[in-house]
């Protein structure tokens, strides 16, 4: 699967996929890849959007079903893949992201597209590589860079918070060329309903358009380091602008990897939170991960992932913006600042297309856009403000 859809950009991800297999349609060779897998779920607390924060709950994280057929030069292929799939993310549950527990009369999911436990396709697109190295894509994309939307394309069960600043779902169109030494790529399409927390952006501005572009290359062509760079960025009209930068490699005994993205506010949407904020707000903010992925034995993995992210007092990490203010015992609480999270994921291969893997996560949010309040991002099973949040789950899958 990871060699089908393509999600080892940067070498930041890493997946055990058993080769596709090959169906004959209409004379013509079809991979076909996919996988399911299911999870037990613990949490203390959850996003502050909620009432309180539920229990313990067992979630079917993926039922993915894809078939693709790669384009030779001069012809057309495909990639389509279908399913539905749980979001668990460090910062929220994914009752929370497909707004199934959200206080209040909005019930649209925060990924605009559907909820994503329903059954449709998540990425279908058509390629054409006219010549040799040059390939179009078009349809519904996935970004080329950060974590993937489907649990079972990551080393993690949650997303981290990186995930949830970046857009997720792209409709739209991307060149490509390959020009041996780099791989450059320009995209543009529809912004705003498909991405995370969209509709939380659509409520503040009115825009339609994005343009994305980047350039990766490997390193050991020119100083000998096994190591994939990425430049990156994503930009829509009258709202935020995103520049990333991505850094992995292989060392062996462990792959290493880090991710820095810089936030930025066009006049549109600064205004717009401004007005809503009744106070002059900073324009930028920026988020950063490292990952490492020990690999001590041929089956077992054990991936670690920590990020750091500063929103000051911005939209630009809705996530964290997205919180209301409130009193509780004689405090008053608005939104934090900042927010460090810490994952880890041991993980056992017992073949090469199945996986079993424990995980424990810890978020922390610190700061308040308001000084004269305190910060907090969570609450409790009480409906408590809280400013920490950690969860554990277990999860197990086959892939194909």
């Amino acid at each position: 699967m990871k060699k089908v859809v393509g999600l080892a950009a940067a070498g930041l991800l890493a997946v055990s996929a058993a080769n596709a297999g090959q169906i004959t349609v209409a004379n013509s060779d079809i991979s076909m890849f996919g996988g399911v897998s299911a999870s037990y779920n613990a949490q203390n607390n959850d996003h502050a959007v909620v009432n309180h924060s539920p229990g313990d709950s067992f979630s079917v994280n993926n039922v993915i079903v894809g078939l693709t057929k790669s384009a030779q030069d001069g012809g057309i292929g495909f990639t389509a893949a279908f399913g539905s799939f749980e979001v668990p993310t460090v910062v929220a549950s994914s009752d929370v992201i497909n707004n199934y527990q959200v206080s209040g009369s909005n019930k649209q999911g925060l990924v605009g597209l559907d909820q994503t436990n329903k059954f449709r396709p998540w990425l279908a697109f058509v390629t054409y590589k006219p010549v040799a190295g040059l390939s179009l894509d078009a349809g519904l994309l996935w970004t080329n860079f950060g974590e993937r939307p489907v649990t079972i394309l990551n080393p993690h069960i949650t997303r981290g918070v990186l995930f949830t600043a970046n857009p997720v779902l792209l409709e739209g169109a991307r060149a490509t060329y390959d020009a041996g030494v780099a791989k450059a790529y320009i995209g543009t399409g529809k912004a705003g309903k498909d991405q995370l927390f969209g509709s939380y952006y659509k409520g503040l501005d009115n825009y339609n358009n994005y343009i994305e572009a980047g350039i990766t290359s490997n390193l050991k062509q020119f100083v000998g380091l096994p190591v994939d760079v990425g430049l990156h960025t994503y930009n829509e009209n009258g709202n935020r602008d995103i520049y990333a930068l991505t850094v992995g490699g292989d060392l062996g005994i462990a792959s290493v990897g880090l991710e820095a993205d810089y936030f930025k506010a066009d006049d549109g949407l600064k205004n717009a939170w401004n007005s809503k904020m009744g106070k002059t707000t900073s324009k930028d903010a920026w988020a950063t991960a490292l990952y490492a992925n020990v690999k001590p034995m041929a089956n077992i993995q054990v991936p670690v992932r920590i990020e750091y992210a500063n929103n000051k007092d911005t939209a630009l990490i809705p996530v964290l913006a997205n919180v209301g203010n409130t009193t509780y015992n004689g405090t008053n609480y608005d939104a934090a600042k900042k927010v460090w999270t810490f994952t880890i994921t041991p993980t056992y291969n017992p073949t090469k297309n199945t996986f079993l893997r424990a995980e424990l996560s810890y978020t922390k949010a610190s700061g308040s856009v308001d000084a004269g309040k305190s910060g907090y991002l969570f609450v409790n099973d009480k409906g408590e403000p809280k400013t920490s949040r950690t969860t554990g789950a277990i999860e197990v899958g086959f892939l194909f």
